[in-house]
């Protein structure tokens, strides 16, 4: 955004202490993470309250949206408190208004898995063609997703956003603000299923962004998911279907390379081509035909996408592979993990040569069926690896007495409960040759276990 302290103000019914003629360049809801211009939404959280950071952020941002009722020191020079009665619903006011006010055409990018890897790749398609702008790794809730939209440069073209949720509700939020004339759905699962009663829940809360779709528009959905196929109904906007062959975009001659990547011929409405893709795992090259179909919408044909396809690559914590000393190669997925996801990595972990390492962390918000959904990967794990570390709590328990009862050995099963705790086992058992699969939900903090490794490496 373009706009003065004393602009936001009128636009969120708000009053200004400090100096009114501030220019504001973007905003953010962390106050480590703001930088010079941006406007610091002060929020309560369940936690601690955004407000005991405002006089640390005012050191560095612009000024700060905070309540009509915190107290403060004195306004340091050249910054300002816009004052409102709420300022969560001021900001999400305020980003609806700025999106508003731009001409951006935007792509929103939703589903259980692969949100951010698909997200990503279609911001790369449209990249050679348009000026894009894009949500930052998974900025893409209630918080994360306004200060992204604050923070776009003015001239895009186009604006690629991650839409994400845990509750019903989140999504049509979003949607408010996003107003997209293309809307991507990857694959609907039972993530976060803590928050719902049933899975049908989790779809009708997918589902609340189609009502934000523009009309004239244009719905990408998956045809090979049963979940989305009363989607087109919702909406009066074209439809593009991808993932089987008899819908409008689809893979054919798939040849798996492993680590290496895939092979394949793409099919677009707009043409096909060959495709080469470095990204290992059979679930990339669906990631790819998600992107490539919303791209299609956008005028992109599949010669351009084969063109951008080769430099493709995964984001942190999202499949990058390092090759270690003695051979030993990591596949960090440490990011975060669902069931279905889980399944999808073993399965390419499965067909790799060598010994096949498992580290598996806990996936949470699964609800009443967190424990049978642990055990059935550990069940896909026991066939998949040949050691396998279950890391965190009773859940992960769950895991590997799972895959112990599918007859993996006792030996080459392991229960730990953290990630340091993870990276040591692996520093006293791990031998030339290995693959090592690290994945698990983010509050596990697998990470930490990739960068022990990478570290003990450079040692």
């Amino acid at each position: 955004m373009q706009l003065t302290v004393a602009e936001v103000a009128r636009l969120v019914s708000g009053s200004v202490a400090g100096s009114a003629g501030v220019q504001l360049t973007g905003a953010e809801v962390d106050s480590r993470q703001v930088r010079p211009g941006d406007l610091f939404v002060a929020l309560r959280g369940a936690r601690c309250d955004g407000h005991a950071f405002v006089t640390d952020a005012l050191a560095v941002a612009a000024a700060a949206l905070v309540r009509y009722d915190a107290e403060f020191d004195a306004i340091p020079s050249n910054r300002a408190l816009i004052r409102v009665e709420d300022p969560l619903a001021a900001y999400h006011r305020l980003a609806r208004l700025v999106r508003e006010r731009r001409d951006w055409r935007v792509a929103a990018v939703t589903g259980s898995v692969g949100k951010t890897t698909t997200k990503d790749m279609l911001a790369a398609l449209l990249e050679p063609t348009f000026s894009v702008g894009a949500t930052a790794g998974n900025r893409n809730s209630t918080l994360g997703l306004p200060a992204e939209v604050l923070s776009q440069p003015e001239d895009i073209d186009v604006f690629v956003a991650e839409a994400g949720m845990s509750r019903a509700g989140e999504l049509d939020l979003i949607g408010s603000i996003l107003r997209p004339q293309v809307l991507l759905y990857t694959r609907i699962a039972g993530v976060h299923a803590e928050f719902f009663a049933d899975f049908e829940g989790i779809v009708n809360a997918k589902a609340e962004l189609l009502p934000h779709l523009d009309p004239a528009g244009t719905l990408v959905i998956n045809a090979d998911d049963p979940s989305q196929r009363a989607f087109p109904d919702a909406t009066s906007a074209s439809v593009l279907r991808f993932g089987r062959p008899d819908a409008d975009a689809w893979l054919s001659d798939l040849e798996d390379r492993g680590l290496l990547g895939t092979r394949f011929r793409l099919h677009l409405p707009s043409g096909d081509a060959d495709v080469e893709l470095g990204l290992a795992g059979r679930h990339q090259a669906e990631n790819l035909l998600a992107a490539a179909t919303a791209a299609d919408a956008f005028g992109i044909d599949a010669a351009a996408v084969a063109a951008v396809a080769p430099t493709l690559e995964p984001a942190p914590h999202r499949g990058r592979i390092y090759r270690l000393a003695a051979g030993i190669t990591l596949v960090d997925d440490s990011y975060n993990a669902s069931p279905l996801a889980m399944r999808r990595l073993l399965e390419m972990l499965a067909t790799a040569p060598g010994r096949r390492v498992a580290v598996l962390g806990e996936m949470y918000e699964l609800g009443g069926g967190a424990a049978e959904a642990h055990r059935q990967v550990g069940r896909v794990a026991a066939v998949s690896c040949d050691l396998m570390i279950a890391t965190g709590g009773e859940a992960a328990g769950e895991l590997a007495g799972a895959a112990r009862a599918a007859g993996r050995d006792q030996g080459a099963v392991h229960h730990v409960g953290s990630a340091e705790a993870a990276a040591k086992l692996l520093m006293t058992i791990l031998q030339p040759g290995d693959i090592v699969l690290i994945k698990g939900s983010r509050g596990v903090g697998l990470e930490r276990t990739v960068d022990a490794l990478l570290r003990w490496e450079a040692a």
